[in-house]
Order: C-alpha cells, then structure tokens, then sequence
C-alpha cells in the first residue's frame, strides 16, 4: 500500500515533508545567527527571523518579527 495526501497520516507525511524542505533556508541561517553569538529560539522560521530581526532581542524572543 502506498501512502498518498488524501489519507490522515498522508497529510501529517505532508507536512513533514514541508517542514523539511524549509530547513534547505532555516538551517543555514540559524549557524549564521549562532556565529554572530545569537540565540533564535528554534531552527524552523530562522531564514524569515534573519531578514526581518532589526534587534538582538527580536532575534532571541522572535517577537515583532
């Protein structure tokens, strides 16, 4: 049997699927954030954190962004 989006557990396969295609942008921003001595909460929505954060604090909190 093969698992396809039409089924419960194919769109929870989905949304994996798209999460891991978001890290191609969120991981290599989240190292240039670490490099820079940031800490951003998580790894997910670092690329988005990166061009938008005009503070230390909004990068570390991710509020205002």
């Amino acid at each position: 049997m093969s698992m396809n989006t039409t089924t419960t557990r194919g769109q929870n396969v989905a949304s994996i699927n798209d999460t891991e295609r978001n890290w191609q942008k969120d991981m290599p921003a989240y190292k240039r954030l670490r490099k820079e001595g940031l800490q951003p909460k998580r790894i997910d929505g670092a690329a988005e954190i990166e061009k938008k954060a005009e503070h230390k604090w909004q990068v570390e909190t991710g509020i205002g962004i």
